[in-house]
């Protein structure tokens, strides 16, 4: 993994919700991260994707609009100039799900994506998961 930079924002996210962190860590690779919002799934707020197979089930429909939340969310972030680094951390069905629906100024930000479901683990494990090998 690279050096995360300070002020990088994460975002730990899988279909239902998602935390977005700030690296307030230093320059030497240290990860240390403050949660500044969590984000939960409220299908009362959802964009549906343009294109959906009629046998869906709710629950999947759900997480792509809340995927598609994220994506728009990151974007107008990028657009907006609130962050410089992003760090993606979702399941793999999720990241899928907002990686394509990214604008070129947040793929231009994207240091990594990990493939991994860390939304219900402590801060300081996602620390450590991120952390730079030495």
């Amino acid at each position: 993994m690279r050096r995360i930079p300070r002020e990088a924002l994460v975002l730990v996210a899988d279909g239902g919700s998602a935390r977005l962190f700030r690296n307030l860590g230093g320059e030497n690779g240290a990860v240390r991260l403050h949660q500044e919002e969590a984000l939960l799934l409220d299908p009362a707020e959802g964009v549906m994707p343009a294109v959906l197979p009629a046998d869906v089930p709710l629950r999947e429909a759900e997480e792509a609009s809340f995927a598609r939340q994220l994506a728009q969310r990151l974007n107008q972030d990028a657009l907006e100039g609130r962050y410089e680094h992003l760090v993606l951390a979702a399941d793999p069905q999720t990241l899928g799900q907002i990686r394509p629906l990214l604008h070129e100024q947040v793929r231009g930000r994207l240091l990594a994506e990990v493939p991994k479901n860390y939304t219900n683990v402590p801060r300081e494990d996602i620390e450590r998961a991120l952390a730079p090998e030495f």
